[in-house]
């Protein structure tokens, strides 16, 4: 009967665990970019390169996390950017304050923030690069950015 009940109280740990480990997606509604629309730019062509053309812009991102679930909680903050049907998207940043610079390609998510959130948002600004391949399927693309907190 001992050895069912260290049995039953390391199962209550592990879901415990498991369930503190949930990742959240942050309310970022009032994140923006400057400008709200940007046009993709022809990158010029590199010696040696394939001939298949690329694309890129630049935007700055003005980020506004609601964190206030999470304040005093020890956890890591990930920019996600889903895949859609067109050819990848490369972002590339750097930041001005409490975020990491990095780099992030469709699919994909990248740690932005790690450590105690300090307060009821997290604010900062992204200086943003877009890359992608010339083979976009109409003039306008939305590029679903989000962000993620997985608690310690």
């Amino acid at each position: 009967m001992r050895r069912a009940a260290c049995l039953l109280a390391a199962l209550a740990a592990f879901a415990t665990d498991a369930a503190r480990a949930e990742t959240h997606r942050l309310d970022d509604a009032l994140t923006h970019t400057v400008p709200p629309n940007v046009q993709m730019q022809w990158r010029p062509l590199q010696a040696g390169a394939d001939g298949s053309g690329a694309v890129e812009a630049w935007v700055q991102v003005n980020v506004r996390l609601d964190t206030r679930a999470f304040v005093q909680r020890s956890g890591r903050v990930y920019l996600a950017l889903e895949r859609d049907q067109a050819s990848p998207v490369e972002a590339v940043w750097s930041s001005q304050g409490r975020l990491q610079a990095g780099r992030v390609v469709s699919g994909e998510r990248t740690l932005v923030f790690a450590g105690v959130i300090p307060g009821a948002t997290l604010d900062d600004q992204l200086n943003m690069r877009l890359r992608a391949q010339a083979d976009w399927p109409s003039t306008q693309r939305r590029l679903n950015f989000h962000f993620e907190f997985d608690a310690d």
